[in-house]
């Protein structure tokens, strides 16, 4: 008999303890469908399109909402038999959240480059779908969902044009179970005059692209070549070019990613130059420098990151936290997202920049509208969620408190499509372990 050698036990002791670590760290399973409906009353309800129900009710059958409203005489306890009944009262209930413009399965631990899977190489990649690598057992999706951010536009990251972002929901066994609409924008990195140099901490000088005109015109080249070859009856396949197809049906709508005033001047005046009128704008806060413009042009703006230090050295510190409420009196369609540096981890903060909104112009109500209803919108899914109404999607939650703002926010129950999700994650088994660990004295 042979006997393995010290090197071979250690080598299989170290397996092992790898398996048994990741079995215990699995990701909790998706949510199975209910046997019968569910009536919550008693709760707060915010319907994510400004109403509030103090004493209100939701009914949830097949995994949508049947009907909502203030609970009175009229709607009293349903039969037993086919529904559950749970008591929410003194608690709020909310649309789950979606946070626009994430890698959220897509990047997993920044330092190791296996697990990031957010980009392609060169930057010419209109057929690049994001939704084929989403990896559905991130150990960040459950921290997310923790915070009421159900929903998300998974988005490829990159240079030029970075490819197809797809909309899913964060309770599902693989990708084609998630997916609530695919290919629902592509992605256009602006090209940019200028380049801000240093980190968020020390900014550096500004220093000119050199390469702006070039990259201008690839993209002008590529958009020209798209159309031309969608107008053409006679054409060989052309991969790169056929994902450009839902641009010109109206399924897929263009993100232009451009932060200074004077890039998106530039990048909308493109747009108009390419006929291309389905177009959302994603930046930061020099949108208010054009502002008159973007409402001319009706062009919705997802706002990135507002929980920033200001680009401009004499703009006041809140200066980020306050366009939303200037765009929203403009009459300007506003969502927020989280993306930059550590965006996924962090976007479970999505609701707070909201919150922090409120500080500055916002009612509660119209910041709810920013995560929720508004993001829903601007990817054409507001027929099944964004807000609570019947025939929707019972995609929601409960929270104890005020789900904006982090001193009260705590999620006591939520549902995607009407199925019970889990909120448990790393942090809370190991919050269980010491707590335990404390409360036997050791």
């Amino acid at each position: 008999m042979k006997i393995a050698s010290p090197i071979h036990l250690l080598l299989c002791c170290f397996f092992c303890l790898i398996i048994c670590t990741e079995t215990k760290a699995q990701v909790p399973a998706p949510g199975k469908k209910p046997s019968k409906g569910l009536f919550i009353y008693n709760a707060t309800i915010h319907d994510g399109k400004g109403k509030v129900w103090d004493k209100g009710f939701i009914q949830i059958e097949n995994g949508k909402i049947s009907s909502i409203g203030e609970r009175n005489a009229a709607n009293a306890m349903p039969d037993p038999s086919r529904f559950d009944a749970l008591d929410a009262g003194g608690k709020h209930v909310y649309p789950g959240f979606m946070s626009l413009n994430t890698s959220l399965g897509l990047n997993e631990i920044d330092a190791v480059r296996a697990t990031n899977d957010e980009r392609e190489t060169g930057k010419e990649n209109p057929n690049v779908q994001a939704i084929s690598a989403y990896n559905t057992d991130s150990d960040l999706t459950p921290t997310i969902r923790l915070n009421g951010v159900l929903m998300a536009q998974i988005t490829p990251g990159g240079r030029g044009i970075t490819g197809l972002s797809s909309v899913v929901q964060l309770d599902a066994w693989n990708w084609e179970d998630a997916v609530l609409k695919k290919a629902d924008g592509m992605h256009v990195i602006w090209p940019s005059r200028y380049s801000v140099q240093g980190w968020w901490a020390e900014p550096g000088s500004i220093e000119r692209n050199k390469e702006y005109l070039k990259e201008r015109e690839e993209l002008d080249r590529t958009f020209t070549e798209a159309r031309m070859y969608h107008s053409s009856a006679v054409k060989q396949v052309n991969v790169k070019l056929q994902s450009f197809a839902g641009l010109y049906s109206g399924s897929t709508k263009l993100f232009i990613h451009a932060e200074f005033a004077a890039d998106i001047v530039s990048a909308l005046e493109f747009a108009r130059r390419q006929n291309l009128t389905n177009v959302v704008l994603v930046t930061g806060t020099q949108v208010l420098d054009v502002m008159e413009l973007v409402k001319e042009r009706n062009i919705p703006v997802v706002l990135s990151r507002i929980h920033s230090l200001p680009k401009k050295s004499d703009d006041p510190v809140y200066h980020p936290v306050e366009v939303p409420a200037k765009l929203v009196a403009a009459g300007i369609q506003v969502a927020l997202d989280y993306s930059g540096d550590m965006e996924i981890m962090g976007s479970r903060n999505l609701a707070f920049l909201a919150g922090s909104a409120t500080r500055y112009g916002l009612t509660r109500e119209q910041a709810l509208q920013l995560i929720t209803l508004n993001p829903a919108m601007i990817v054409g899914l507001d027929k099944t969620c964004g807000s609570l109404e019947t025939g929707k999607d019972a995609t929601l939650f409960i929270s104890d408190g005020d789900a904006l703002d982090m001193s009260t926010q705590k999620l006591t129950h939520a549902w995607i499509q009407g199925r019970p999700v889990t909120l448990e994650s790393k942090q809370t088994v190991l919050y269980s372990k010491f707590n335990k660990m404390l409360e036997e004295g050791r």
